[in-house]
């Protein structure tokens, strides 16, 4: 039978109807957040392009475009997790990126790349503005907060920062955050 089949994907569509309540967080109008599944949409060709045009041909393409939709679906049942979420929960995430294979740790850096290009579009349409990142950066630790807050010039520079540490060691991705931080 295909029942599961179509259970999967009754799931996965779920993700059109799910918000990522970080930019509601931060003031995003109602009307201009993304959902998972456009998060998902748009994360694609960014995977596609890194892995043909830079230094990633090694990793499987299939096993990482799987990864990427099982590492969102859990999102239909939760919701999605911001920097406002629980310490257990970060933690937990935290823990289980050590024992990740190379390209979980990619779909991990793409998926962050990617929201750091949705908060600069915000930022350059003007739903997205530097007072409601400063807000935003109030949430962050408070070593983070040290560190990012004097360097916060504009709306997406608060979450271009946070997330380069996550980049650490790739100079593909620290390049990419550094050029999307300019736009």
């Amino acid at each position: 039978m295909n029942k599961n089949i179509i259970d999967f994907y009754l799931a996965a569509n779920k993700l059109k109807n799910t918000v990522r309540t970080g930019w509601q967080e931060v003031g995003v109008p109602e009307n201009k957040v993304e959902s998972v599944a456009e998060h998902i949409c748009c994360t694609f060709p960014l995977i596609l392009v890194l892995i043909s045009e830079k230094d990633y041909s090694h990793l499987d393409l299939v096993k990482v475009l799987k990864m990427l939709l099982v590492r969102e679906l859990p999102k239909t049942l939760t919701s999605e997790q911001s920097i406002t979420s629980s310490e257990d929960k970060k933690t937990a995430s935290k823990e289980a990126i050590v024992k990740e294979t190379e390209e979980a740790k990619f779909v991990d850096k793409v998926t962050k790349l990617e929201s750091d290009l949705q908060a600069k579009i915000y930022e350059m349409e003007g739903s997205f503005t530097l007072d409601r990142a400063l807000e935003d950066v109030a949430n962050y630790p408070q070593d983070l907060k040290d560190e990012i807050l004097p360097q916060v010039k504009k709306a997406s520079d608060g979450w271009l920062l946070f997330d380069r540490k996550y980049y650490e060691g790739d100079e593909t991705f620290v390049g990419l955050s550094k050029d999307i931080q300019e736009l």
